[in-house]
């Protein structure tokens, strides 16, 4: 059942910044300046969920659409908790200059072995690699500009209700990944309540499904680099919270954030 998965979806956050550094190293002049951020959104299952990240690369064509050779980024590699990261947080992975001009293509993700997830019992279980992902995860179709002097930001979006499978007693860490310049679309932001119904909020339109949950007492989810157009909207109550869920339609619009109405989102009790 969707709900006792991995109801939620993960985020990466990579910033490419251009701009002119204004008499620093010679290496800022006519470059863009690379960060990388990873930010995520939570799960009611799972406590804790690690993704071990070892090398970052990207793929640029040139000006004529051709595609130059994979280059490392500077970075050193790490482990990161994804369910600290959510609607809006995020942590800062590489920042470094970059050749500018062209058009980033591709991104590829090499992870390491000790991905892992903590269930809300405390059991910690290991999420191997499946033998196709041991060469890198290559996420395509960026289509992201890097002109010189002006900040362009790329989003990579792992949806882990889709990226973590088990099979005969094994988890597998299988990421379902999609990237688009932050500029891309627009948000939804709502708040749900009471914080008892302990729910979850699913958007689909299309063959697009984005899952998160609301946090802290204001109960606030947010959902960024929707395609414009409208999008269901499910509030899903926890089954043992005795509240009804909820489904209603609310429009994305390009460059704006969308506060769905009403605010906030009161979820009913169950009639006895």
């Amino acid at each position: 059942m969707l709900y006792k998965a991995f109801k939620y979806s993960l985020l990466i956050l990579l910033l490419l910044s251009s701009f002119i550094s204004c008499g620093k190293e010679d290496a800022s002049v006519n470059a863009t300046r690379l960060r990388v951020k990873l930010t995520d959104a939570t799960s009611l299952v799972i406590k804790e969920l690690y993704i071990d990240i070892q090398r970052i690369e990207v793929l640029v064509a040139d000006t004529t659409g051709s595609e130059e050779e994979w280059e490392t980024l500077q970075f050193t590699g790490g482990e990161y908790n994804l369910l600290k990261l959510m609607n809006g947080r995020s942590v800062q992975l590489v920042d470094q200059y970059f050749p500018a001009g062209g058009m980033l293509q591709k991104i590829k993700l090499f992870l390491g072995n000790n991905n892992r997830l903590m269930t809300n019992t405390e059991q910690m279980i290991s999420l191997n690699l499946p033998s196709e992902m041991v060469e890198g995860i290559i996420i395509d179709n960026v289509n992201a500009a890097l002109p010189a002097n002006i900040i362009t930001s790329v989003v990579i979006d792992v949806n882990a209700a889709l990226s973590v499978r088990e099979s005969n007693g094994n988890y597998f860490l299988h990421p379902s990944a999609r990237a688009f310049p932050e500029t891309f679309g627009g948000s939804l932001r709502g708040y749900v309540s009471p914080v008892e119904a302990d729910a979850f909020v699913a958007i689909i339109r299309e063959r697009d499904t984005f899952l998160t949950l609301p946090e802290g007492d204001g109960g606030m989810f947010l959902f960024t680099g929707l395609n414009p157009g409208s999008w269901e909207v499910h509030v899903i109550a926890n089954p043992l919270s005795n509240y009804s869920d909820t489904i209603f339609t609310d429009s994305v619009v390009q460059g704006k954030i969308t506060e769905i109405t009403p605010n906030p989102i009161r979820l009913m009790p169950l009639q006895p």
